[in-house]
């Protein structure tokens, strides 16, 4: 499996490096798959037809729109789980005036799940066990990439039984409670 990237390109506007150019790199992305598509493929390899496919989808986002509204956290099958955010605005230092006047906005979240490991570092369950990192456009000229994850870990064909969530303690509950400000990190780097 690869994943391509293309070169970024930004000038520095303010501090020491001001009118400096960088350089880094983004992943690129394909296009996005539709809800359609997906079904199609999941059809094809099942007996289910893509309009049943389509049908359970259908009932599924029905079924997390519903229950994250009654305040449930929405475990997906070994993805992570989705959930509520707050954007606050300031802190207050009256304990009476913490009320929901200071949330903003509510945002749908995301947490992927994951494995921490003895080392501190996690696997995250929704990427595969190797990934090429392939600068765009020279996907396919001689097979040489710029890096590689982990090219010793082979996929499993046993499925998934992980929990959903993961935290820095290793508990399966993961991150925080949905807490943020307009400033706060919502796991996007870009």
């Amino acid at each position: 499996m690869s994943k391509s990237y293309k070169v970024a390109k930004k000038t520095i506007n303010m501090g020491e490096k001001k009118g400096q150019t960088l350089f880094s790199v983004r992943p690129y992305s394909y296009g996005t798959l539709t809800t359609e598509e997906v079904a199609n493929q999941i059809a094809v390899e099942s007996t289910a037809t893509p309009a049943d496919v389509k049908a359970v989808l259908d009932r599924y986002a029905y079924y997390v729109k519903e229950n994250l509204k009654k305040g449930y956290d929405i475990e997906l099958l070994g993805f992570g789980k989705l959930y509520i955010r707050f954007i606050t605005g300031k802190a207050v230092e009256d304990v009476n005036k913490a009320n929901a006047k200071l949330v903003k906005s509510l945002v749908p979240a995301f947490r992927p799940s994951f494995t921490k490991l003895q080392n501190g570092s996690r696997i995250y369950n929704l990427l595969p066990g190797s990934i090429e990192l392939v600068k765009y456009g020279e996907e396919k000229k001689d097979g040489a990439t710029d890096g590689t994850t982990d090219p010793d870990t082979k996929p499993s064909d046993k499925g998934d039984n992980t929990q959903g969530g993961g935290s820095e303690n290793g508990s399966e509950s993961g991150g925080t409670d949905g807490g943020g400000t307009d400033a706060g990190s919502d796991g996007n780097m870009g």
